[in-house]
């Protein structure tokens, strides 16, 4: 055998080593680093009470689950009843039965208002005419008051003359020298027979009224009749009262008026009366004998003149 040949022997031998040496260490390193790691991923030991805590979350997380499963399940029964619903309902069929529907629906609805407008309507026109029935009673009421006051008037009147000569006794009636302030009632027309021109009336004195009088002298008497179509009209006048207010109210409280009051004028006393009374003058009475007003009158004190 040449020395080359043992050279090459060896040298392989020492590759050869080295190889083994090398793969054991890297065995050796490998066994190592899995006992380590084996050692760091091992399990540590488990306390009890995380034992109880883990399935108390268990035991939640698995209740919750089914409660998921539960609306997972109602959503969709849901879901399915809509699909059905709209499956049932998207047919031609039914949106004509929905549109006779809703029009059926309107219609009563406009029906419901035009009977409700109409109930209203009624109830307005009954509490109307209640109204105007109440109205007509008050006025009826007053209109018989009226009349039955008018009729006292007239049973007055008559009786200035039948009770002549007798004694009664009268209340609020005093006796008076005042100067007379002269009206009439003549065929339903209140006549100032006396006017005064003068403005003052702590000055005022009268004279015979020509627009309402026709004045007549004969053989030294004076005769005052009223003119026929004169003086203020108070027949029939729904303001009677306001009219005869309106021309008695010149009279201040120097006056008494003497009203002289013709048969046929009964029905216009009553007014004036009241005109008097509001404006609270005194005043005295005389019934003519006929229908017609006919007065002599002179300007002289009135002695023992009789006033209410």
């Amino acid at each position: 055998m040449s020395r080359s040949g043992i050279v090459t022997t060896d040298d392989s031998l020492e590759l050869l080593l080295d190889t083994i040496c090398n793969t054991f260490g890297a065995v050796v390193f490998i066994s190592i680093l899995a006992s380590v790691l084996a050692q760091n991923s091992a399990p540590r030991p488990v306390t009890p009470e995380e034992t109880d805590v883990a399935i108390e979350v268990t035991f939640a997380q698995q209740r919750k689950l089914a409660e998921l499963q539960q609306q997972t399940a109602l959503l969709e029964t849901q879901l399915q009843q809509q699909e059905n619903l709209l499956e049932r309902f998207s047919s031609p069929e039914a949106l004509t039965l929905a549109q006779q529907l809703l029009q059926d629906t309107t219609s009563h609805a406009e029906l419901t208002a035009q009977k409700t407008q109409a109930v209203e309507a009624m109830v307005l026109t009954e509490r109307q005419q209640l109204e105007l029935e109440r109205i007509l009673q008050n006025q009826l009421s007053q209109i018989e008051q009226r009349q039955q006051e008018q009729k006292d008037a007239e049973n007055d009147l008559r009786n200035l003359d039948t009770l002549e000569g007798h004694t009664a006794e009268v209340r609020r009636v005093h006796e008076t020298t005042k100067f007379g302030f002269t009206f009439a009632l003549d065929n339903g027309r209140l006549y100032a027979v006396h006017v005064s021109d003068d403005p003052r009336s702590d000055l005022m004195s009268i004279s015979i009224n020509r627009n309402h009088c026709t004045v007549t002298e004969v053989a030294g008497t004076t005769t005052i009749r009223p003119i026929a179509n004169g003086g203020i009209l108070l027949r029939d006048a729904a303001d009677a009262e306001q009219l005869a207010r309106s021309e008695l109210q010149v009279v201040n409280q120097r006056f008494i008026i003497r009203l002289f009051v013709a048969r046929d004028s009964f029905a216009e006393y009553l007014p004036v009366k009241e005109a008097m009374v509001d404006l609270g003058l005194e005043y005295s009475i005389e019934v003519m004998e006929g229908d017609d007003v006919e007065l002599t009158l002179t300007d002289r004190v009135q002695e023992r003149t009789f006033v209410q």
